[in-house]
């Protein structure tokens, strides 16, 4: 039997500044009526501004890389002018071991990014963007859009214990426009009687 947690999670409330962490500037509900989170690079952000989502934490579970099945987020891609760095990217973060880690917080770190070549992004559109297999649960009105690329920091283990799955967007973006509904991640069962598990996480405001 598979677990379908109905997480949500509010602008403003003590639950988004945790998932938003150190993103700078923080997301704002849509101006135009959409009813997920946006988040705005523009010519009054300072050079280095981006957002990191962090929507699962490890840190008292045992799930190890392998047991990740999808990660994915449904939204749509604002600022597109075909410049890989407006598109965001996921990571997991493993967790820390105290011998050859490749971060001061973890052990390795895994990015999964869009691959331009095979992709067609436009501004605006919504999809349902995934990584490593595609969402199991999916959404109508939606295009599926892969990112490809899997880009490691440190050694990429099976067994390693997952600490976190994020979201990011790339600093170097001199402007970047990202919309989002819901962030989703599907996982095998790793815990005997569990059976798979699945986050569906609202951003609401």
């Amino acid at each position: 039997m598979t677990s379908y947690p109905n997480f949500q999670v509010k602008l403003g409330e003590t639950g988004a500044y945790a998932l938003q962490a150190d993103s700078q500037p923080t997301a704002m509900p849509d101006p135009n009526g959409r009813p997920g989170w946006i988040y705005v690079k523009d010519n009054t952000s300072q050079p280095a501004d981006k957002f990191n989502w962090y929507f699962y934490s490890g840190t008292y579970e045992d799930m190890k890389l392998k047991d990740v099945q999808s990660m994915s987020f449904l939204g749509s891609i604002d600022t597109w002018t075909d410049v890989s760095k407006q598109a965001p990217f996921f990571i997991i973060y493993t967790k820390p071991t105290g011998s050859g880690d490749a971060g001061a917080f973890y052990h390795s770190a895994h990015a999964y990014t869009l691959n331009r070549s095979t992709n067609l992004i436009r501004a605006g559109e919504r999809c349902q963007f995934w990584c490593i297999d595609k969402p199991k649960h999916q959404h109508l009105n939606s295009r599926l859009v892969e990112f490809a690329n899997r880009i490691d920091t440190g050694t990429y283990d099976p067994e390693s214990e997952v600490l976190y799955m994020t979201l990011h967007s790339d600093s170097a973006a001199t402007e970047a426009s990202v919309y989002c509904e819901e962030l989703q991640a599907n996982m095998h069962s790793f815990v005997r009687n569990g059976g798979p598990t699945d986050i569906q996480l609202k951003l609401i405001q």
